[in-house]
């Protein structure tokens, strides 16, 4: 299953890093979202990351929209089985909208903690 997790990531990383260009919704997604929203939050939290500045909390805080917004991309563009994750040994199923509503969360603190 690491492997399928690696693999998933790697082509949700790429899709993202491409602007999602070419992504279809899969057909069982029901959610509404823009491809801007998740691409805006992807590109802000990586700028956050990469530029290294900011105190250890922001920079997580970062990391964690940053990651939210694969596993998010995962859910919206990839077969059902990349919904499948894998945390500290354990494989755990996510779904588009509980991510869209952690990623929306996390920006708005992310972009407050900014200020």
């Amino acid at each position: 299953m690491h492997e399928d997790e690696d693999n998933y990531r790697n082509l949700a990383l790429s899709a993202l890093f491409k602007g999602l260009i070419d992504c279809e919704f899969e057909s069982d997604v029901a959610i509404e979202v823009e491809k801007d929203e998740i691409l805006d939050a992807f590109n802000y939290s990586g700028d956050i990351i990469r530029s290294n500045l900011g105190k250890d909390r922001y920079r997580m805080m970062a990391d964690d929209v940053f990651e939210t917004c694969v596993r998010l991309t995962r859910c919206l563009f990839f077969p059902k089985d990349a919904r499948t994750i894998v945390l500290r040994g354990k494989e755990y199923e996510i779904t588009a909208e509980q991510q869209l509503e952690v990623l929306r969360r996390n920006v708005i603190d992310l972009r407050q903690r900014e200020s």
